[in-house]
């Protein structure tokens, strides 16, 4: 259990030398910190806003977890509550953070912004808004959602229309009066859809191959149906592809104790589903012909799922009830077949769409940690976190070690294999 305790973290950087620099105060960074502390290894960890800033303020106001709260099993903190099969808001998550960091004394810096890493001889050069730090070794555990990603086709919008970051979207009486074009049909994009549409706007959702998965199914969770298949262990050499790694994860709600997303219930409900968008000048937003090829992919998507976890049952004997209906809700019925507009061009002004908000994901840019070999996409190339460079480590990565490494559920695994050998190279200096 958690104490109940809380504190104020610091905020200057202590001039010394440590043995190790945490870059990054979420659940990752905290992790690791979680065990060079129990061995009282002198480090420090800095996040360039408050502890779990992002979960605070980087999610609108109804965001929840889309993994159940027994999925949050941060070392020496395994959630333990009384709703394991429930979903946490991101609020509370930032509150469990910031317990779980006072609970072991977590050397947190806050508004601490890194800029640079170099590594002179055998120690590291870290240069942040507080000055410059001295380190042994160096673990970046600032994850892959550092910038909001604004695609070049839709930057020559009009002036007068709101275009805004799905980070920075807040709740539908943040926005002017109007409707609202969402851009982008993963979890955070869907998710806003459905609430500004529930808020009585007038909401148009440009849709892509991002996928659909049930919440529940055959009586299970659909994240701990992963977790029994080994879905979620599967290493990066497992993928087709090293691009899959960037994929968007498939749509999904945690809210009001989670439910499946359905782009053909979001249709009924009178949101207006459109393809890709290709361009937009002004206010005329162009838009490609694939909207019914994607709401096919997204329908394929949670067909083979349920086809898998079927197979799975059938082979290993586990016993599961059937489907109910309720399991399958948001499944095309006959009539949702082959309905959908073919809309190749919008007036943003006719329409009176007033806010364009860019559900497009975020970039990521690893260029100011200068000792870090890098990929053909620009991402740190590592061995389960141990990189070419003695000294510099990452955690937190999407596909670090496992499908899971980027999510709640896999940073413990991650830190508890990585943090020994950080230990034991501290010696060795």
């Amino acid at each position: 259990m958690l104490c109940n305790l809380d504190r104020d973290f610091n905020t200057t950087v202590k001039s010394k030398i440590y043995d190790v620099v945490v870059v990054g105060a979420g659940q990752a960074g905290l992790s690791i910190s979680y065990f060079l502390s129990k061995s009282k290894i002198n480090h420090v960890v800095l996040d360039q806003g408050k502890l779990g800033n992002a979960w605070l303020n980087d999610r609108w106001d109804s965001f929840c977890l889309v993994t159940p709260n027994w999925s949050i099993t941060l070392p020496g903190c395994e959630y333990s509550g009384s709703e394991p099969g429930a979903f946490m808001s991101g609020k509370d998550f930032r509150v469990y953070l910031k317990k779980w960091a006072t609970s072991f004394n977590a050397p947190v810096e806050e508004h601490v912004v890194v800029d640079r890493i170099i590594k002179e001889g055998e120690n590291f050069y870290i240069g942040t808004n507080q000055g410059k730090l001295k380190s042994k070794q160096v673990v970046i555990a600032t994850a892959t959602y550092q910038r909001p990603r604004i695609p070049e086709e839709i930057k020559e919008l009009s002036r007068n229309i709101l275009l805004l970051p799905a980070s920075d979207y807040r709740n539908p009486s943040t926005l002017p009066d109007g409707g609202v074009l969402v851009i982008g049909s993963g979890q955070s994009g869907c998710q806003i859809a459905e609430e500004l549409n529930k808020s009585g706007r007038q909401v148009f959702l440009s849709i892509g191959k991002t996928g659909r998965l049930p919440r529940r199914y055959r009586g299970a969770d659909c994240i701990e149906w992963q977790k029994d298949m080994g879905l979620l262990d599967r290493t990066p050499g497992m993928l087709d592809s090293p691009a899959i790694r960037f994929r968007g994860d498939p749509h999904l709600s945690g809210a009001n104790g989670g439910r499946t997303l359905s782009l053909h219930q979001f249709k009924k409900d009178g949101i207006t589903l459109i393809g890709r968008i290709t361009g937009i000048k002004k206010n005329i937003v162009s838009i490609c012909n694939d909207c019914e090829s994607s709401l096919e992919a997204a329908d394929k998507y949670a067909s083979d799922f349920r086809l898998l976890v079927d197979q799975y049952i059938a082979s290993t004997g586990k016993y599961a009830p059937q489907a109910t209906q309720t399991e399958l809700m948001g499944e095309p019925l006959l009539e949702d077949i082959g309905t959908v507009q073919n809309i190749t061009e919008i007036d943003l002004h006719r329409k009176d769409i007033r806010t364009v908000i860019a559900a497009t994901g975020f970039k990521y840019d690893f260029s100011w940690v200068e000792p870090a070999a890098l990929d053909d996409f620009g991402y740190p190339i590592t061995k389960r976190g141990v990189t070419g460079t003695p000294g510099l480590y990452f955690m937190g990565l999407n596909w670090m070690s496992k499908r899971k490494s980027g999510i709640i559920f896999g940073v413990a695994e991650d830190a508890n294999y990585l943090a020994p050998i950080i230990i034991e190279n501290i010696g060795k200096t």
